[in-house]
């Protein structure tokens, strides 16, 4: 049975979720992000693209492309749209992998007498998603997460591009080799030392020596010139479990301060437990992370009682941070992660019952108001100091 895989990428998404709050700045150069200097350019329009504006890079040389940069923290409204997207995206296809906020595969191999023809498909589904929730996508089609990826990027904004069975090799033959995915830009200068510049180039070499010079990266570049991609669309239920959450910013100004470093790890802790309970997970161990202003970065962690509450976690994370921060050199980056996840709650202990009902509901309180109003909308006090906008 021919596969039938599509990607559907929604276009300039944290933007577009951006305009959603402020309609009134479409049409203008903006760019979402870290409103710091020292932060990075989350994603930009497609006006301010046409300055150079880029994901990735710094607010700085952003707006020295772009003076009149119009610049946005990163909306609360990300994870409810992207939820409203995979809802609407299984209404059409039976298998629906979320690769990312932004980012879907769909697998409609079997579905030839409910839709004939993959355009149709694509048709259908664009429209569906720029209703509602109002965003627009770009879609690409083939035999494979691999061809269909490379496609929805080429296909952007607001395309389609379908790749025929059979002409994957020749499709991918004459792009650049940084379109294949997880070829970044130090890996592609690399290729380009060896004479490697197009896919096609890749094939002028055996796998033996690709796999002598890379190991199993270079395996995958080669399969990946030749359009082979065996990685399956992979529904939630199917998918491994999450081995650890990580949270971490970069200070606008580094700091000695104790207080405050303690107020963006209060963030940190509150936003990477409300995805660790959204996904119904405990974890029963913390890690903490700091780099100074001259680079060195210093890690501890420590198990604890497993949990799902962010205030047994802070408690763990500051132990942690005052035992690293010992040097007499200013913090330029503070981070958490939480590793030992675990599906499933815990079971609370006598101390737990006998507390107030307020307070043992107080959980799922926060968990009904950030799901429907955004993560920001309800923060506990040391978090508020920082606002915590550029964690990544």
């Amino acid at each position: 049975m021919q596969k039938r895989i599509a990607c559907l990428d929604l276009d300039a998404f944290f933007v577009e979720a951006a305009l959603k709050l402020r309609p009134d700045l479409r049409g203008l150069p903006m760019a979402v992000g870290g409103t710091a200097s020292r932060s990075v350019i989350c994603s930009a329009s497609y006006e301010a693209r046409k300055f150079g504006v880029c994901s990735a890079m710094p607010v700085w040389l952003a707006k020295s492309k772009c003076p009149d940069l119009v610049l946005m923290p990163v909306p609360d409204n990300i994870s409810e749209l992207s939820n409203s997207v995979q809802r609407r995206l299984r209404d059409f296809c039976p298998v629906v992998e979320q690769a990312s906020v932004d980012e879907f595969y769909l697998d409609f191999t079997g579905c030839d007498r409910i839709y004939p023809t993959n355009m149709g498909i694509a048709d259908q589904i664009v429209m569906a998603v720029r209703n509602d929730p109002g965003l627009p996508a770009t879609i690409g089609i083939g035999t494979n997460k691999l061809v269909c990826k490379i496609a929805s990027n080429l296909g952007k904004p607001r395309g389609v591009l379908e790749i025929l069975p059979g002409s994957e090799r020749a499709f991918l033959s004459h792009l650049p080799v940084g379109e294949i995915p997880g070829i970044g830009r130090q890996m592609q200068q690399v290729l380009n030392s060896m004479a490697v510049y197009y896919v096609s180039d890749i094939l002028t070499m055996p796998v033996d020596a690709w796999r002598a010079a890379f190991g199993r990266t270079g395996e995958y570049i080669f399969a990946a010139a030749r359009g082979i991609c065996e990685s399956e669309v992979m529904p939630p239920e199917k998918r491994p479990q999450r081995k650890g959450i990580s949270r971490d910013t970069t200070l606008s100004e580094d700091t000695s301060s104790r207080l405050l470093l303690a107020s963006h790890l209060s963030y940190l802790v509150e936003s990477a437990v409300y995805r660790m309970q959204t996904e119904r997970l405990t974890c029963g161990n913390v890690t903490l992370k700091l780099r100074y202003s001259d680079f060195v970065t210093k890690t501890a962690s420590q198990n604890i009682p497993r949990t799902n509450d962010d205030r047994a976690i802070y408690e763990a994370a500051v132990f942690l941070m005052n035992r690293l921060f010992q040097r007499r050199v200013s913090v330029r980056l503070i981070g958490v992660h939480l590793s030992a996840l675990q599906p499933g709650g815990i079971t609370p202990d006598l101390f737990d019952i006998l507390q107030p009902e307020h307070r043992r509901q107080l959980p799922e309180a926060l968990k009904i108001i950030r799901a429907r109003y955004g993560f920001s909308a309800i923060l506990r006090s040391s978090s508020i100091r920082t606002q915590g906008r550029s964690e990544h």
